[in-house]
């Protein structure tokens, strides 16, 4: 551990695939919601929902909306954004989701949860599952669970993402390819 525990927890959250069968408790999840609604919020508008499922018939039913079904996590947080909370055009209530999801997944690894943040699932069909009303946009599901796998702490920075006082478009950057997630995922990295 540093001196700065907060970079050790965003270091050791990682993205987890593998988890027990042991259902996460109640409290800790009240604990994942209050981290999430601690996120800042442009104006403080909140312009948030979250839709918890535990319930194994409906948790089937949300990971095939998103083909997801193999990670076998107890539990999922469908993140939802409230576009009439926000007074203006746009889609800034995206970002103080995001804000929200990232509090939670730091959250769930200093309760000693993995999780796994999933982005691409049919919107339509979550819709139909959990009645989501058409004003109300799904942005995520995130997965937790108590881990069957244990990660070791990382960061993935890399210097050719950084640009200093200006953009450097000839700057080379490697761009990770889907390949390159699969063989992560092979090799045991992520």
């Amino acid at each position: 551990m540093s001196q700065y525990p907060v970079f050790d927890m965003i270091l050791a959250r990682r993205s987890i695939r593998k988890f027990q069968k042991r259902p996460v408790e109640r409290n800790v999840i009240d604990q994942l919601l209050k981290a999430a609604m601690a996120a800042p919020s442009a104006c403080n508008l909140q312009p948030w929902a979250f839709v918890v499922v535990d319930e194994p018939d409906v948790l089937t039913r949300v990971k095939e909306t998103a083909g997801q079904g193999k990670y076998h996590a107890p539990l999922a947080i469908v993140v939802c954004g409230i576009k009439k909370h926000i007074p203006w055009a746009g889609d800034g209530w995206m970002q103080d989701c995001g804000a929200a999801v990232q509090n939670m997944l730091l959250a769930g690894t200093e309760l000693g949860l993995g999780s796994v943040w999933i982005g691409g699932f049919d919107s339509q069909a979550l819709r139909r599952v959990l009645d989501i009303p058409d004003d109300v946009h799904p942005m995520c599901i995130v997965e937790f669970g108590y881990p069957a796998v244990k990660r070791e702490p990382r960061t993935w920075y890399t210097e050719e993402a950084v640009h200093w006082q200006k953009y450097d478009s000839q700057k080379p950057r490697t761009m990770r390819t889907m390949q390159m997630l699969q063989d992560d995922i092979d090799s045991g990295i992520i």
